[in-house]
């Protein structure tokens, strides 16, 4: 039966074409839990598509990744921050340092996240879930890691959730209505009969997974979209703008989103589009990816903890923002422009969103033995609906003013934040120079060099498994770009 949110969805998709997803005091490495949960913003919550295209021997596209994505791939702690004693809370932190996108010398402010909620007593709601499963031909190569991560999303449900499966092809088509989830083996073997082949209608897919969904909407449970798919629709809508009016529809009705994207030829830049809608988020499933995706994460990837945090900076007179990275769409902000994120989700890591500001003129700033950047306000409602508001200076301490030449940190947390930002800026300034015709080998080495020099400063202090990898991930793209010193 079409339920209320199809004829919702039906109202803003073109006729035409209905035929159719936090702070604690001190350092901490990737993947070890504080004593109370991080957040993190909706979105990409990955660079796995970038990973898998380099650790294939390959060179990814500026669009294969975000970010965001990198940023919630670590444990961004900010050192010495106070308690949190709400659901949400958020600390600044800042470095001087230079880009090596530019090799100019600029303030970074990290505006950090934290939860009040204990990470050995949380305990997510019962979900309401819609899964929509891509069998269309592109997946045919995909079919067993498809499989595992279904088989292991299953094993991680409770009694009190409630599935429904939906797969599409060519056609879309409901295999088990929503059910609560009390015959996993019912459900395993419905995974087990999977095939693939034909066209790719993911809106029609999508649109019943809604419907399935929309009868059990309650606020007592989480409702929630999953989709698994390579995300390249090619039977019905395959405009991003007709997937944003839907989930847009979904969302005010209470249901979120998440998209598990599979393969090489995972469409990130489709997908992230669409991701950072309000409840929205994304990851990219490898094969080794399973256990950590749906065994370790999945409470947190299906839990909102806030919606509409609205950021607005008040630089000093002296400096001026310039970008800010980790908010989809958000780079090209200035000073004084409203920054939304739309939805922030419970984690095991702290995620972050950072803000770039102009350090030409870096003496004016001087305040006794700090920098004075300017501050913060920001607001946010709860899923309960409490708006809550804050506003937060920017400073940077110093012993000794730096000289002109000189990075100034206040620990080894913030060298990391800003070391992870360089080696977006080179992985994109470097990747974009590959596929535009314009790379220059020399100029490529010496960016790569600085970053995994910067990289291997602050695991030096850390001791962070997660930096390692991505100097391993550097080195790589190195050798894949036929330079010197790069791994095999």
């Amino acid at each position: 039966m079409l339920t209320r949110i199809w004829n919702r969805l039906r109202s803003v998709v073109a006729p035409a074409l209905l035929l159719f997803a936090v702070n604690a005091c001190g350092d901490a490495s990737y993947g070890a839990f504080d004593s109370t949960l991080g957040a993190t913003p909706g979105g990409a919550q990955d660079i796995g598509k970038a990973r898998a295209v380099i650790n294939g021997g390959g060179i990814p596209t500026a669009e294969d990744f975000t970010p965001e994505g990198l940023y919630s791939e670590h444990d961004l702690v900010i050192a010495n921050a106070p308690p949190c004693g709400k659901t949400l809370c958020v600390n600044t932190a800042a470095g001087l340092e230079f880009g090596i996108d530019d090799e100019k010398r600029d303030i970074f402010v990290q505006l950090g996240m934290q939860s009040s909620i204990s990470a050995t007593e949380f305990k997510r709601k019962p979900l309401n879930l819609g899964i929509v499963i891509d069998t269309s031909g592109s997946m045919s190569g995909l079919l067993d890691e498809l499989k595992a991560a279904l088989r292991t999303l299953v094993d991680n449900l409770r009694p009190d959730d409630r599935v429904a499966i939906i797969e599409f092809a060519s056609s879309a088509n409901t295999i088990i209505s929503s059910t609560l989830v009390s015959d996993k083996d019912e459900l395993h073997s419905a995974i087990d009969d999977l095939a693939t082949g034909g066209s790719t209608s993911l809106e029609e897919g999508m649109m019943l997974g809604y419907g399935e969904i929309d009868d059990f909407v309650d606020p007592k449970t989480l409702s929630r979209l999953m989709v698994f798919t390579d995300a390249m629709p090619n039977v019905g809508a395959t405009d991003v703008g007709s997937f944003q009016s839907m989930v847009k529809a979904a969302a005010a009705h209470d249901i979120g989103f998440t998209f598990f994207g599979f393969g090489a030829s995972f469409d990130a830049a489709f997908v992230d589009q669409i991701s950072h809608l309000r409840g929205g988020n994304y990851r990219f499933v490898g094969p080794k990816d399973v256990k950590q995706i749906f065994e370790e994460e999945l409470d947190f990837l299906v839990t909102p903890l806030a919606y509409d945090l609205r950021v607005s900076t008040k630089a000093a007179e002296g400096t001026a923002l310039a970008t800010v990275y980790g908010v989809p769409g958000a780079e090209d902000h200035v000073n004084g422009a409203l920054i939304d994120v739309t939805t922030v989700f419970l984690s095991k890591r702290k995620g972050g969103i950072v803000l770039r500001f102009d350090g030409t003129n870096v003496e004016s700033l001087t305040n006794g033995s700090m920098y004075d950047i300017g501050s913060v306000d920001l607001s946010y409602e709860t899923p309960e609906g409490v708006v809550e508001m804050d506003t937060l200076p920017m400073t940077l301490p110093f012993v000794t003013p730096p000289l002109a030449t000189e990075a100034l940190y206040p620990n080894a947390s913030m060298k990391r934040t800003v070391a992870v930002t360089n080696q977006y800026l080179v992985m994109k300034t470097v990747c974009e120079a590959y596929h535009t015709g314009s790379f220059d080998p020399t100029d490529a080495m010496a960016r790569l060099d600085k970053v995994i020099a910067a990289l291997t400063d602050a695991d030096s202090t850390l001791n962070d498994p997660n930096l390692k990898r991505e100097i391993a991930l550097l080195q790589k793209l190195k050798s894949n770009l036929g330079l010197s010193g790069g791994a095999p």
